[in-house]
């Protein structure tokens, strides 16, 4: 790689965070709900249901003693972010409420995505919620057996797709989708990674890869367990061995306890 490119790469890899919309990255196994509602809105309303709320706890330590949201606001970007505590499921809250896509859609009166991946299984999918209802809902999988032929009792339509027809003609994936808005063809569909993708850029709306494990720097939190909450940035080593570093513009992160 050229110096040039090595500076083309490194530019994009830095390129400022309002501007940037989309998907960050489809190489991880994440549940992320995006609200278009700056940060305070929305927490405001995570606090009415949350055990215990703090705001503005980047620097901060927190005690991970029972199932919680992160949320969290870009600068720039219209669409603030929730990623929850991955180590249990959102049932097990101890009868605290956490508030879902669609009612955070209905109380806020504002476009909310829900979205899923997972490349570990080769699937994502996403839904669009609005006034308390659902709008839009994708799911595609690198598998062509995978069936979500009753995903949320929609009447969703299924779609064979020829993702790589140049590279890889044998290669299939299989998509579901459903909207109260649109039609589209398998074709339109193309390949369900650069679909979600496209979604998400024609929304106006960027899934940045923070989660709680970025922000908390552990993979395996453990329960009890105290950590700070922090925002290092990712770096990119070049083939130069030459670093850069992309350190995202957070307004703040605020945090929300739901269960004990």
């Amino acid at each position: 790689m050229t110096e040039q490119q090595d500076n083309e790469v490194a530019a994009d890899f830095t390129r400022p965070w309002g501007n940037r919309r989309g998907i960050e990255s489809i190489d991880r196994n994440a549940t992320v709900v995006l609200v278009k509602a700056p940060l305070d809105a929305l927490s405001d309303v995570l606090a009415t249901t949350a055990i215990e709320t703090r705001r503005n706890v980047l620097g901060s330590e927190i005690e991970s003693s029972g199932y919680f949201e992160l949320a969290y606001q870009i600068r720039g970007q219209a669409w603030s972010i929730m990623v929850p505590d991955d180590r249990i499921e959102p049932v097990n809250t101890g009868g605290a409420i956490v508030p879902s896509a669609a009612q955070l859609s209905q109380q806020l009166q504002q476009p909310v995505i829900k979205f899923d991946v997972s490349d570990t299984a080769g699937v994502l999918g996403y839904e669009l919620f609005e006034g308390g209802e659902i709008v839009e809902y994708f799911a595609g999988s690198e598998d062509e057996s995978t069936d979500w032929s009753d995903a949320d009792g929609l009447p969703t339509q299924r779609y064979v797709l020829m993702p790589y027809p140049d590279d890889d003609p044998e290669a299939k994936q299989v998509a579901y989708f459903w909207s109260r808005r649109r039609k589209v063809t398998a074709k339109e569909i193309g390949n369900i990674w650069n679909f979600a993708e496209r979604f998400m850029r024609e929304s106006g709306a960027y899934d940045p890869a923070i989660d709680a494990a970025y922000l908390l720097g552990s993979y395996s939190l453990k329960r009890g367990g105290r950590y700070q909450v922090q925002n290092l940035g990712h770096t990119l080593v070049l083939r130069s061995n030459r670093k850069v570093t992309a350190v995202p513009d957070l307004i703040r992160v605020d945090y929300f306890r739901f269960g004990n």
